[in-house]
C-alpha cells in the first residue's frame, strides 16, 4: 500500500520522478523500524518521532484558537514560539530561540540549530512570524519587531523587516559565505524546509501542519517525522537520508523507465498484428503478394501511434501546463485517456465486448480534439491567436488545437485505414498503465506525472534499433543454452523444419511450458542481429548526461551575462531522443533565471517559477538547440522529447524543421583553407598542407588568398595501405597509388587561380544559403502558421532542386 502523504507537498519536484508516491513503503521503512525496535526496548526516555508529533496535535489547534483571539504581536510570537520549539524537540533538535547574524549585520531568529564537526552551519531552523494572518504563506510573510528582545539599544541594527522571506533565503542566508546546507521555515500553520543545494530551482518540501494534525493519520505523522527529523538530515554518521532518497528515486525513475520498454515492445507488436487480423478478415485482404503490407512502414506508425499515447498519458498528468483540460468532468471523464485507462481491468465477457470499436473510436476523436483543437473552428490559423478570448459557446471544455505532426493522420495512413479491437487496445493501455509485477508483488500503477522527460526518452531510445518483420512461415524463437530469456535482448527465429536442430534449453518457452510460436503472418517487432550497433542506439545515463553538460557549458557561460546566454547554440551529432539537448535548455534556463535575478535584484516567486523556467526553455528549444542523427525516427523522437521538456501553456507548437535533421554528422567538410602559396611550392616544403591541418575559419569571412581544404586533394583520400586489400586486388591498389601521387602534385599558377574563384562562388551560395535560412527562421517565427505549413514552405523554399527556382542549397 502506498504512502499516505496527505499535507506534504513536493514543491518544483523536490523529489524527482514518480519516487514520493512510493517513498514510505521504500526507504522510510528503515527508519520507522528502527524508531519503533528503540521503543520496544525500552530505551529510556525514548518515544516514536510520530507519536511525540500526534501528541502535538492539540496543542496546534489550541494555539490556533489563541492567535484568532490575541492581536498583541508580542504576544502572539511568544505563544507560536512555545508550540513550534516543542515540535523541534519532538524532532530530535534542541530547541530555543537565539539569533545568528547575517554578513549584512542583520540579524535572524533561529529556534534550532545543527553544526558540523567544523563548527559551520548545517542545519537552521528561522522562526517566521504569523503576523496578523496565520494562513499566509510561508515564504511571503517577514520578519517583525516583535520578535526580538526589546532592548534600550534598540535591538538589533538590522532587521529585514519589509523583505519577504523567499528574498532573505536567497539574497543573505544561503548567499553566506558559509550558509546552512538546511533550512527550516516554521510559522503559521506552515513548516518548509529547503535544501540549498535544490533552491536555486526553487524546490521546497512543504508541510501544512492543520492537515497533518487534523487528520493525525500514523503514516502522514510518519513521513513528516523522518523527512524533518535530525537524524535524517543530519546524522552523526553516514550521509543525510534524504540524500539517500534522492539517489533511490532517480533509480527508481530508472526501473520504470526499464518497464515501459517492455510495455512499448508488447505494444508495437499487439498493435501490429491487429493491423493484420484487420487487413484479413474485414477488409478480405491478402497480406503477401502484389503491394505487400510494409513492415517498416508499419512499426514507424505503430511507434507513433504510442508516441501519441505516452504525450496524452504526460499531459494530461500535468494539468499545469494547460493542454488538456482535466478540470472539466466532461472531458476527464467521456473523451480523456485518463477515462480509457480507468478501463484497463473492464472485463470483456462476451464476443462483442472483445470485438468492438469503442476504445478505437474514443481515441480516433481524441486525437482529432487535440490535433484540430475544440470547437474545432479555433484549430484555424486564423482562430489560434484569439482562442483564449473568444466568446463562450456554451461548450462544457476548450481545447487548444496543437497542429503538431505527431497527431497529423497524414503521418499514419496505414493505421488511419485500420480499425483496431477494444480487446487488444485496452491490453495496450492496460501495459502503459501497470509496471511490471517484481517477485510474487502486484504490478503498480505509473505515475506520468512523476516521469520525467529523460525516463520517457531512455524508453523510446531503447527501440530505435528494434525491426517490424512478418513471418512467412511458422517460426519458433530459439536462444543460447544458459541465456535468460529477455524479451528486448537479441531474437533468434527457426521454422520448424529447423527446430529439430535445436536442444530442448535451445528452445525459447511461454510461462505455461509451451514454445514460443508465431504463426504465418504474425507481425515480430524484436532486436535482431547487429542492429543495436550499427545503429549505434545506445541510452547515455541521466546522471551522466548532467554531468557531461554541467562542463561543457561550465566554460561558455563563464563571463556572461543572462541575456548573452540566450545566444549560445548547443548542436548533439547524435542526438537520438534528445537527452542532451533537453539537459542543455535546462541547465541554461537555470543559469539565465539565476543571472537575470541577479542582475536585476528582483526574485521570481516560487509559485512562478517552473513557470518562467519553462518559458526561457521553450525559447531556447526553438531558437538555440540543433541536433543531428542517423535514424529518422530518432528525429521524430527528438522533436517530441524536446517539445514535452520545454512545453509551456502559453506557447505554440515548436517547429524544429530547420533545427533537427536527418543525416550522418561525421561526413562533410569544415570551414577550413589553405594558403594558395603552399599549393604550388615545390621542392622543400611541397605538399606541406597534405601533412598539417588548415587553418579553420569558423563563421568568419575566408581569408583574401585562401583556398577551401574541400576543393584540394587529401592525404588520406582512396589510400589502401591495409595488407589485406593489397593481397585482394594488387594491381587496383598500384592504380590508385599512381593516381594519388598524380592527383596530388603542387598545383599550377592558373590552376591556383581557378581553385580561387571556386571558393569565391562557395562563398557565394554560402552567403546565400545563410540569408535564406535566416530569412525563412523568421517568417517561420509567426505562431499562425502550422508545423504542416513550415513543412510545406521549407521544402518548396530551401530543398527545392533541380527546378528553374532551385535555392542556393
Amino acid at each position: 500500500m502506498a504512502a499516505d502523504l496527505a499535507g506534504i507537498i513536493s514543491e518544483n519536484e523536490f523529489f524527482t520522478g514518480h519516487y514520493l508516491a512510493a517513498l514510505i513503503e521504500g526507504d522510510m521503512r528503515g527508519k520507522v523500524s528502527e524508531w519503533r525496535k528503540r521503543e520496544a526496548e525500552g530505551e529510556p526516555g525514548w518515544k516514536t518521532p510520530w507519536s511525540r508529533l500526534s501528541s502535538l496535535s492539540g496543542g496546534f489547534f489550541e494555539l490556533r484558537n489563541r492567535l484568532s483571539r490575541t492581536r498583541e504581536g508580542r504576544e502572539r510570537v511568544e505563544q507560536q514560539r512555545l508550540f513550534f520549539c516543542a515540535l523541534l524537540r519532538a524532532l530530535g533538535y534542541d530547541a530555543g530561540v537565539s539569533y545568528r547574524e547575517l554578513e549584512d549585520k542583520s540579524q535572524i531568529p533561529v529556534l534550532a540549530e545543527v553544526l558540523h564537526p567544523s563548527g559551520r552551519p548545517l542545519l537552521w531552523c528561522i522562526e517566521v512570524s504569523p503576523g496578523e494572518e496565520n494562513d499566509l504563506d510561508i515564504l511571503s510573510a517577514t520578519l517583525r519587531a516583535d520578535q526580538y528582545p526589546a532592548s534600550e539599544e534598540g535591538g538589533p541594527a538590522v532587521i529585514h523587516s519589509r523583505t519577504p522571506m523567499e528574498d532573505i533565503v536567497s539574497r543573505h542566508v544561503f548567499a553566506m559565505e558559509e550558509p546552512p546546507r538546511w533550512l527550516m521555515l516554521a510559522g503559521g500553520s506552515q513548516v518548509l524546509l529547503l535544501d540549498r543545494e535544490k533552491w536555486r530551482e526553487k524546490r521546497a518540501l512543504r508541510f501544512h501542519l492543520d492537515e497533518i494534525f487534523s487528520r493525525r493519520d500514523t503514516s502522514s505523522l510518519q513521513a513528516m517525522a523522518v523527512l524533518l527529523h535530525r537524524e535524517s538530515l543530519c546524522p552523526a554518521e553516514d550521509e543525510a537520508l534524504l540524500d539517500k532518497m534522492e539517489a533511490e528515486s532517480r533509480r527508481h525513475a530508472a526501473s520504470v523507465s526499464d518497464d515501459l520498454r517492455y510495455a512499448l515492445r508488447e505494444a508495437v507488436e499487439i498493435l501490429g498484428n491487429e493491423a493484420v487480423h484487420d487487413i484479413r478478415t474485414r477488409r478480405k485482404e491478402a497480406l503477401f503478394g502484389e503491394g505487400d503490407l510494409d513492415a517498416a512502414a508499419l512499426s514507424l506508425e505503430c511507434l507513433r501511434y504510442l508516441y501519441r499515447l505516452l504525450f496524452l498519458f504526460y499531459v494530461e498528468s500535468r494539468p499545469e501546463l494547460g493542454y488538456a483540460p482535466m478540470t472539466s468532468e466532461a472531458y476527464r471523464t467521456a473523451y480523456s485517456l485518463e477515462s480509457l485507462r480507468e478501463m484497463e481491468n473492464a472485463p470483456l465477457d462476451s464476443d462483442e465486448a472483445w470485438n468492438g470499436l469503442y476504445f478505437d473510436a474514443s481515441l480516433r476523436k481524441l486525437f482529432s480534439l487535440v490535433f484540430k483543437g475544440y470547437p474545432e473552428a479555433a484549430g484555424t490559423a486564423e482562430a489560434h491567436l484569439d482562442f483564449d478570448d473568444a466568446p463562450g459557446q456554451g461548450e462544457t471544455f476548450r481545447m487548444r488545437p496543437l497542429p503538431s505532426l505527431l497527431f497529423d493522420g497524414d503521418r499514419t495512413p496505414l493505421l488511419e485505414g485500420i480499425r483496431f479491437r477494444n480487446g487488444p487496445l485496452q491490453k495496450v493501455i492496460r501495459l502503459l498503465s501497470l509496471s511490471r509485477p517484481s517477485g510474487s508483488g502486484r504490478a503498480g500503477r505509473v505515475s506520468y506525472a512523476r516521469l520525467g522527460i529523460g525516463q520517457l526518452g531512455a524508453v523510446y531510445e531503447g527501440l530505435l534499433s528494434y525491426t517490424g518483420f512478418f513471418a512467412r512461415e511458422e517460426l519458433f524463437e530459439v536462444r543460447k543454452e544458459g541465456d535468460p530469456a529477455d524479451d528486448l535482448a537479441v531474437a533468434y527465429f527457426v521454422p520448424r523444419s529447423a527446430l529439430g536442430d535445436y536442444k530442448d534449453e535451445e528452445r525459447v518457452k511461454n510461462a505455461d511450458g509451451s514454445l514460443k510460436r508465431y504463426e504465418k503472418g504474425a507481425f515480430i517487432y524484436r532486436l535482431a542481429g547487429r542492429e543495436r550497433q550499427k545503429s549505434a542506439s545506445y541510452y547515455t545515463p541521466e546522471s551522466l548526461v548532467q554531468c557531461l553538460v554541467k562542463y561543457a557549458l561550465k566554460e561558455l557561460l563563464e563571463g556572461r551575462t543572462a541575456d548573452e546566454i540566450l545566444d549560445i547554440t548547443v548542436c548533439e551529432p547524435a542526438m537520438g531522443s534528445a537527452a542532451f539537448l533537453n539537459e542543455a535548455a535546462d541547465q541554461l534556463a537555470e543559469a539565465y533565471l539565476d543571472r537575470k535575478q541577479k542582475e536585476t535584484g528582483r526574485e521570481i516567486p516560487l509559485d512562478e517559477y517552473s513557470n518562467e523556467k519553462q518559458r526561457v526553455k521553450m525559447h531556447l528549444a526553438s531558437k538555440c538547440l540543433f541536433g543531428v542523427d542517423l535514424n529518422p525516427v530518432a528525429v521524430e523522437l527528438g522533436e517530441v522529447s524536446l517539445w514535452l521538456g520545454a512545453i509551456h501553456r502559453d506557447a505554440p507548437v515548436p517547429w524544429f524543421g530547420m533545427q533537427l535533421s536527418c543525416g550522418n554528422s561525421l561526413i562533410g567538410a569544415r570551414r577550413a583553407a589553405w594558403p594558395s602559396y603552399l599549393l604550388e611550392a615545390r621542392g622543400k616544403g611541397a605538399k606541406a598542407w597534405t601533412e598539417v591541418p588548415a587553418d579553420y575559419i569558423g563563421s568568419g569571412a575566408r581569408p583574401r588568398g585562401h583556398i577551401w581544404h574541400f576543393l584540394l586533394p587529401a592525404k588520406g583520400m582512396a589510400d589502401y595501405s591495409d595488407k589485406v586489400i593489397r593481397s585482394l586486388a594488387p594491381e587496383a591498389v598500384e592504380l590508385s597509388r599512381k593516381w594519388r601521387r598524380k592527383f596530388s602534385e603542387p598545383f599550377k599558377k592558373g590552376e591556383i587561380e581557378r581553385l580561387e574563384a571556386l571558393s569565391e562562388a562557395a562563398d557565394g551560395l554560402w552567403r546565400a544559403c545563410a540569408d535564406e535560412a535566416a530569412r525563412l527562421r523568421d517568417a517561420m517565427a509567426d505562431s499562425r502558421a502550422t508545423p504542416q505549413y513550415k513543412d510545406m514552405r521549407y521544402a518548396r523554399e530551401i530543398l527545392s532542386r533541380r527546378v528553374r527556382a532551385s535555392s542556393p542549397y
